[in-house]
């Protein structure tokens, strides 16, 4: 019996290791993509497939069964690096497990094909310790009045006094040392964007969005009353943006909240993240999406 269920447990574990093996591979295909296509576009009988444009054979994978897309849905979201602020992309991300999230958002490593510098090679000095103390033994048991030695680029006089207890004293000239100051590493710039369409007159105000740059910045957990209850470093290799709400706190401090993604529930506040924008994000009857960015100065 207990044997029968060993096999069976092997069996299950097997079966969930090769679906295990499967999802990693497709989010690998998904992480290799352009980041101007969603990584939830495919084809109706292809998951990881997309056509470089428009196609009525293009279909939604964020959650629940491939939904069909319309060509402005397309052209405007999907093939666009807007894709980021869909609200199907926004809800799909949120059942995806943190490791394979990661895989999304991690763009494929450039390659190159410059070959690597040859290795520095350096020239082996000969050992001079031993026979240079032998030497200036010989020259206190000789009584000789003075040798001066140049050997491996360092100088050395060995002098010897007329007495018959002769000593002999080496001097060897000291080393400048240069000391650097380390540099500051400068806070990464504010993000440029492509034009992207302005909001039509009948849209609807629907959120806003946080656009960083690639570099380092530094995300704040912040409490009702607005004071600081924890800092997180986040690293960007690339053009990121993110859903976040507009909050006051009662102190004062205005900041913005992310929400969903890796960072859900933190902070970017003016002047001690980097630099970033925010933009008004506006939806038309048809779907497409507008945008408006706000002042620095109103965020």
């Amino acid at each position: 019996m207990f044997g029968r269920k060993r096999k069976r447990q092997q069996e299950e574990a097997a079966v969930e290791a090769a679906r295990e093996a499967e999802r990693r591979a497709l989010f690998a295909q998904l992480a290799s993509r352009p980041d101007t296509v969603c990584p939830f576009l495919g084809l109706a009988e292809d998951r990881v497939g997309y056509v470089d444009g428009v196609s009525p054979e293009h279909r939604c994978y964020a959650f629940g069964d491939p939904a069909p897309l319309s060509g402005d849905q397309q052209t405007r979201v999907c093939l666009d690096r807007g894709y980021g602020n869909c609200p199907r992309y926004l809800r799909g991300v949120l059942v995806i497990p943190t490791d394979e999230l990661e895989a999304l958002r991690r763009p494929a490593p450039a390659t190159s094909s410059t070959p690597p510098p040859p290795p520095v090679t350096h020239e082996r000095r000969r050992p001079v310790a031993a026979w240079l103390i032998g030497l200036l033994l010989l020259l206190v048991v000789g009584g000789v009045g003075g040798v001066a030695l140049i050997s491996g680029g360092l100088p050395f006089l060995a002098t010897a006094s007329p007495s018959p207890s002769a000593s002999v004293v080496a001097t060897i000239e000291p080393t400048a040392t240069v000391t650097t100051s380390p540099s500051e590493t400068p806070a990464p710039p504010t993000p440029t964007l492509t034009p992207e369409p302005t909001p039509a007159p009948n849209a609807e105000f629907i959120g806003y969005e946080v656009a960083v740059s690639a570099g380092d910045y530094t995300l704040f957990e912040l409490d009702d009353a607005g004071n600081e209850v924890d800092a997180r470093d986040a690293t960007f290799a690339a053009l990121s943006k993110a859903q976040v709400e507009r909050i006051v706190a009662p102190n004062g401090v205005l900041h913005w909240r992310t929400i969903g993604g890796e960072y859900d529930g933190l902070s970017y506040v003016r002047g001690r993240s980097g630099g970033f924008i925010v933009r008004e994000v506006h939806r038309a009857p048809d779907g497409s999406l507008g945008y408006e960015r706000l002042p620095d100065a109103e965020t």
